[in-house]
Parts: C-alpha cells; sequence; structure tokens
C-alpha cells in the first residue's frame, strides 16, 4: 500500500484488519498522483473538498463532492487530486463484497452514506462489531449497495492507435477534428479506428468524445471556470449547445450543478 495512505492509517493496512469497515481521512495536495495499487478490500472513496480521478486500465472516473468511487477488492487503481482535497475512504472487508457493485463505478453519495463514513472514521480502527458500532458499520455497508450510478465513466482501449488518440483527445478536448482526420497522425484508417472505439470502449468515436467533454467540464467547474469558458474550451460553438449535451447527461443544467454543488460543500 501508498505510504501516503498507510501514514493517514497510522500504520494501520486495512487489508490486516479483522473489522468489516475500516475509515480514513487524508488530505492531498493539488494534483499530487497516487502511485497504482490495489486492495483486497472493496472501497468507497469520496472528497469532502476538491476533486479525484480514479484510473484503472479499463478506463478514468471523475469524482466531485456529492458523489463517491467504488472500487471493488483486487482492482489495481490509481488515484491523482485534481486540486487540493480533502478525502475519506471506507474500506469493506471482502465477506461483505458480494452485496456490493462488482465493477468500478461513480455513485450518488447520500448525506446519510457520507455521516456514515465520516463517522466511521471517528470511530478509528478497533470497534465492537456485536455493538452500536458494529451495526453502524452493517448500515454503512447496505447504503453503499443502495446508491445510484451516475455517467462520470471514460472507458478506455488497449490497442496503441486508440489509446494514441485517446490520449491526444484528452489533453486537448477541445480538439474537433474528425476520425478521417485523426487516421493519419495514429496509423490507422478510419474504418479500423470505428471498429476499435466500438469493440473495445463500447462506444461510438463522437459518444466518447462527448463523454470525455462531459468529464473534463466536471473537473473545469471544479475548478471556478465558468460555463461560457468551458464550453468554448471544449470546442462547442455555444454556451447552449453545451448546456443541452450537459443537461442530457447529468440531469439538469450546468448551472443549476454548479449551484446546488456550492450550496453542498
Amino acid at each position: 500500500m501508498p505510504d501516503d495512505i498507510l501514514e493517514a492509517m497510522r500504520g494501520v493496512d486495512p487489508d490486516d484488519s479483522v473489522q468489516s469497515v475500516v475509515a480514513i481521512a487524508a488530505d492531498y495536495a493539488n494534483r499530487v498522483p497516487m502511485s497504482a495499487h490495489s486492495h483486497k478490500r472493496g472501497q468507497l472513496i469520496f472528497v469532502v473538498s476538491g476533486s479525484m480521478r480514479v484510473e484503472t486500465e479499463g478506463g478514468i472516473w471523475i469524482t466531485t463532492p456529492g458523489r463517491a468511487c467504488w472500487i471493488p477488492g483486487g482492482v489495481v487503481h490509481k488515484v491523482v487530486y485534481t486540486k487540493a482535497s480533502r478525502a475519506r475512504a471506507a474500506y469493506i472487508h471482502e465477506s461483505y463484497l458480494g452485496r456490493l457493485p462488482n465493477k468500478c463505478c461513480v455513485l450518488q453519495l447520500s448525506a446519510l452514506l457520507r455521516e456514515l463514513v465520516i463517522a466511521a472514521v471517528d470511530l478509528g480502527h478497533s470497534y465492537d462489531e456485536n455493538g452500536q458500532a458494529g451495526r453502524l458499520m452493517q448500515v454503512l455497508i447496505d447504503q453503499i449497495g443502495g446508491q445510484v450510478e451516475t455517467p462520470v465513466f471514460l472507458p478506455e482501449g488497449k490497442d496503441h492507435r486508440l489509446r494514441r488518440l485517446t490520449a491526444l483527445l484528452y489533453e486537448n478536448p477541445g480538439d474537433t477534428r474528425s476520425l478521417d482526420e485523426w487516421c493519419q497522425l495514429v496509423g490507422a484508417s478510419a474504418r479500423t479506428l470505428t471498429r476499435l472505439f466500438l469493440n473495445e470502449t463500447g462506444m461510438t468515436f463522437s459518444a466518447w468524445r462527448q463523454q470525455l467533454c462531459l468529464i473534463r467540464a466536471l473537473e473545469m467547474m471544479e475548478d471556478g471556470q465558468s460555463v461560457t469558458q468551458i464550453a468554448f474550451a471544449l470546442g462547442y460553438g455555444s454556451t447552449s449547445s453545451f448546456s443541452t449535451m450537459f443537461t442530457r447527461a447529468m440531469g439538469e443544467p450546468p448551472t443549476t450543478y454548479v449551484s446546488r454543488h456550492e450550496h453542498s460543500i
């Protein structure tokens, strides 16, 4: 386990604990990446303030306040805090994972679950499983299974040509070149790239790029950029066209999302 996690836990490795839930609190500096690692336990992680990106071989998940990332046991992952962040994490013993999601996902974080994790941090790493604390942990585990998944996942392919294209777009999501225009740069025909996107990400090129724009928009909102700045930085011709995409994906306009997010911190 990375040293920064162990330090936050005062030397306690959650995988070595017999407790049903082990919870920690930690502060992280801006854009300091955590090295790739995995746990036997499942992990629910969220930021009280700030923003983080969870990366696995299969893709990228963005998590801002009000949402949590669930990482099943055994999944190798890296966490990048995209700005200075205060994080909370709950590690769930592997014996309970059968009733929890079996894939990485970002979940809506209910006020109850958020407070349960914070309470679990306060309880420490040794408590009576048969007492009040143990019952609280069981409610926490049940709550994880009841959260709604949110659409902030960006799938990644394995083919080197596809990964080159997606890496370039991730660095510059406002690049509006068509798939035909990318062919020569990445060394594959449009037909091949179309097939690779569908087979390896499950999405068309245009759908993948739109999802990238959604994820980058959430990061940029967290950095305090305006909706207009974000829309043009992402290659949209107008604020309204960006707002339409965002509303369709997130269920609310970007201005409402920003206002609600600011009041929830």
